[in-house]
């Protein structure tokens, strides 16, 4: 049983026995009540819902203008003391498989039904399908972009503010702030190192340099092999190039067939400002997939 502001017995994403962890299955064979259901008999089994802790609070940007229609989601500390994704009812409620509550027009949201606990809250800025145009190169099409920011400012659990909450406990008025000053753009160029010239395919990762975690990621997808970064915080990361490839133009990507892989390579940036023209070579694979035709 579920009801919106109250705690369920067991966390409803675990329901679902594909996403619960072994020692979550072996809690819910004993948490939960068996009901016999017998010929000419009656069955009966009562649920008791406890009010559930609450979490609110607003999303900004630094210039005091609300997030609208941003998606606040929560992690939890588990028993070995390790951040897991938790699922909120109203993400679960709004949308199949959960994610998050939605903030309104004034960028305000409400997370209710929660055990007690330790929690994170974060949101996310994020872009989809992004056109991004550069003079002299092909436009292309960024796939899904995503830059997490955490309750106290932080871009990683490790930075942000933990809530505590007690049952029932209410915590509210708990500022998301967007430092869009303090994001910048990074985008360059993916090089073969032997010949110069540019690859089309790959993936480029940006993780922080102190614990080498991973930030984001986008998908190098252009002829010009440009990659491109939307929003990164100031700081120091390092960018990693994977699964780097030339291939051969196809309607679909399906269709595409790889001509020459590259070896993975990585890159340490410090990032104070917008960063145009990077480049990082790579060096090909000496390995050259075998090109089947039908």
């Amino acid at each position: 049983a579920a009801k919106l502001g109250y705690a369920p017995t067991v966390p409803i994403a675990y329901l679902d026995s594909e996403k619960a962890p072994k020692d979550v299955k072996e809690a819910l064979a004993s948490a939960l009540t068996p009901v016999i259901v017998a010929a000419n008999r009656a069955s009966r089994s009562d649920i008791v819902l406890e009010k559930g802790a609450v979490i609110s609070g607003t999303v900004r940007f630094d210039d005091g203008e609300p997030y609208s229609q941003a998606t606040v989601s929560l992690l939890h500390k588990d028993q070995s003391g390790k951040w897991k994704e938790f699922a909120a009812q109203e993400g679960l409620f709004s949308s199949p498989g959960g994610g998050g509550a939605p903030t309104d027009d004034q960028g305000n949201f409400r997370l209710t039904g929660l055990p007690s606990g330790d929690y994170l809250i974060r949101t996310t800025v994020s872009l989809s399908g992004a056109e991004v145009n550069s003079p002299g190169v092909d436009s292309q099409h960024e796939p899904d972009y995503r830059w997490d920011v955490y309750f106290g400012n932080g871009i990683r659990p490790s930075d942000a503010k933990i809530i505590k909450l007690k049952d029932s406990e209410q915590s509210n008025g708990n500022m998301i702030e967007i430092p869009l000053a303090r994001l910048h753009s990074i985008s360059g160029i993916i090089l073969n190192l032997e010949t110069g010239a540019p690859i089309n395919r790959g993936d480029v990762e940006l993780h922080n340099a102190d614990d080498d975690s991973l930030c984001t990621v986008t998908a190098l997808r252009s002829a010009a092999g440009q990659f491109h970064f939307p929003y990164v915080a100031e700081g120091e990361y390092t960018l990693k190039v994977r699964k780097a490839s030339d291939v051969s133009p196809g309607a679909r990507s399906h269709d595409e067939k790889p001509l020459r892989t590259y070896a993975d390579a990585s890159q340490p940036i410090l990032v104070k400002g917008e960063m145009n023209g990077i480049s990082i070579p790579v060096k090909p694979s000496t390995h050259i997939p075998a090109v089947t035709t039908q």
